[in-house]
């Protein structure tokens, strides 16, 4: 094997790993956010009680806002192609 050939497979390694570790990392912040979440969901709850602390209605606002944006990028996803195309 010459030089170059493994100086390309140390590059292409090096960059599977890199992409490796990336997942990894995101998938472990994920995990992470997740448990910070739910600790201090469980530490509000316990402070103020269930009747003073409701997520719900707040989650239900947010997650209607989030559709109505993907429906309309959505929407002018399809018209811009529908331009392009003809």
């Amino acid at each position: 094997m010459s030089r170059l050939e493994k100086t390309i497979q140390k590059k292409s390694k090096g960059r599977k790993r890199r992409f490796v570790s990336k997942v990894l990392f995101i998938l472990f912040m994920i995990v992470n956010l997740m448990v910070c979440i739910f600790i201090v969901d469980n530490s509000a709850k316990m402070m103020l009680g269930e009747q003073a602390y409701k997520v719900e209605p707040a989650i239900k606002e947010i997650q209607t806002f989030i559709n109505e944006k993907v429906v309309y990028i959505s929407s002018t996803t399809k018209e811009m192609l529908g331009k392009f195309n003809k």
